[in-house]
């Protein structure tokens, strides 16, 4: 028997090059799948290797007929019609019983449209499948560290690992250089080996990145200590300030007040009243700057008042200018930026620019628990020089806020667990 042997990229590739090569009628011996490394060994590719042969003569197929006949039939039984040659080893022989007769007809799939339908034809062609577009994503991964290499060249090789990292949680590039680079210098080569303790002191450098403000303090002996909260839309600084009223109130004992100047959203004032109500707290709606001035003087038995502002677009300068003349108003001893750590790089540093006007003073991040990677938070924090005071981890009141950690959000950026 004359035995030759095809590949192809895949299963249906390697059985048509067979049939046009051998014939429809060809015996398929032996299949198997293999890899081999390819672009320049960035990528593994899966190849099927089949081996066939052609189909028997009449003479040869007549004596085959009568040796398998003899295995499938009892030997008192009579042979009334040849057997035709094994099409695949994925199909295998079966005895079929025709009329009254009990002669033994062994038949055979040939190849072609039948072995495509088979269920085990379709498990190789799905697996083949999967396999193809995990290799296309390990393909493209290994190009994108190919071009990261090459525009970070300072980078060492034996940091380029969590330097990728630190990208993929949307740390900026120039950022993630400066710590790996900042970090060579200070490690031996031998500690470089140890990926845990490297990682530890990852986020050492991530630390001293990030300041921290503490929680609000009242650092006055007259009148209230006055707090605003500014941010564009949606950022959630109306569940903040209630979060921040009900830990003043509740722990912390404080005579609270709230204000709010956000009139476009009736829900938000519907929402304020209902926690004012629930934690015994005065509350006031004001529509201009001098109603401000006089909601605050208002409150002047309050140890504390927490200014509720309505979420301007960050495109929108002339809301923001006249958000600045409400505060200017009210003369607040601090002013936070709030913003939502699941925002992109992008929406985050035009808030920072639009808002800069307002002149605040430190910063709060909200939904770290929707945030897939939370790496824009040093970038803003680095780049404002801004300290940060809160962080928010869900919607529940008061429980899911807590003052900043710079520990914690080390390992956050890092890729831990909240």
């Amino acid at each position: 028997m004359n035995l030759q042997t095809f590949t192809g990229s895949t299963l249906q590739e390697c059985i048509a090059r067979v049939k046009g090569a051998l014939g429809p009628n060809a015996v398929i011996l032996h299949t198997r799948t293999y890899s081999k490394r390819e672009w320049l060994g960035l990528r593994k590719r899966e190849f099927v290797e089949i081996t066939a042969a052609r189909a028997m003569s009449g003479q040869q197929r007549r004596g085959n007929s009568m040796n398998a006949a003899q295995i499938f039939e009892p030997a008192s039984q009579p042979r009334t019609k040849a057997l035709t040659p094994f099409a695949s080893t994925a199909a295998k022989p079966a005895v079929v019983r025709a009329g009254s007769s009990d002669s033994a007809i062994i038949t055979m799939q040939p190849p072609g449209r039948g072995l495509l339908e088979m269920p085990a034809t379709n498990a190789i062609i799905t697996q083949q499948v999967a396999k193809d577009v995990d290799d296309l994503k390990k393909l493209v991964s290994g190009l994108v560290d190919v071009m990261h290499k090459k525009d970070a060249p300072d980078v060492p090789e034996e940091l380029f690992e969590h330097y990728m990292s630190l990208i993929g949680n949307d740390v900026a590039e120039e950022l993630a250089r400066e710590i790996v680079v900042t970090l060579r210098k200070q490690l031996r080569p031998e500690h470089l080996l140890n990926a845990s303790f490297v990682k530890d002191k990852i986020a050492e450098q991530i630390e001293k990145l990030i300041p921290t403000g503490g929680p609000i303090l009242r650092t006055k002996t007259i009148g209230p200590h006055v707090v605003a909260l500014i941010g564009p839309t949606g950022v959630g600084k109306t569940t903040t300030i209630a979060k921040l009223a009900a830990n003043l109130k509740l722990v912390e004992k404080k005579n609270v007040g709230l204000i709010t100047i956000d009139t476009y959203r009736i829900a938000a004032i519907d929402q304020l009243r209902r926690y004012a109500e629930i934690l015994g707290a005065k509350l006031s709606v004001t529509n201009s700057a001098d109603d401000l001035r006089q909601a605050v003087k208002a409150m002047s038995d309050c140890e504390y008042v927490l200014i509720d502002t309505a979420g301007r677009s960050p495109r929108d300068m002339m809301k923001i200018h006249e958000l600045k003349t409400f505060l200017d108003a009210a003369c607040p001893d601090e002013i936070h930026l709030v913003l939502s750590s699941t925002a992109s790089e992008d929406c985050v540093e035009l808030a920072i620019e639009r808002f800069d006007d307002v002149h605040f003073d430190k910063i709060i991040f909200t939904k770290l628990d929707e945030a897939a990677h939370v790496g824009v938070m040093l970038n803003a924090i680095r780049k404002l020089n801004k300290s940060l005071s809160y962080v928010t981890t869900g919607q529940d009141v008061p429980d899911d806020i807590e003052v900043g950690e710079r520990r914690k959000l080390a390992q956050l950026i890092m890729g831990g667990a909240l």
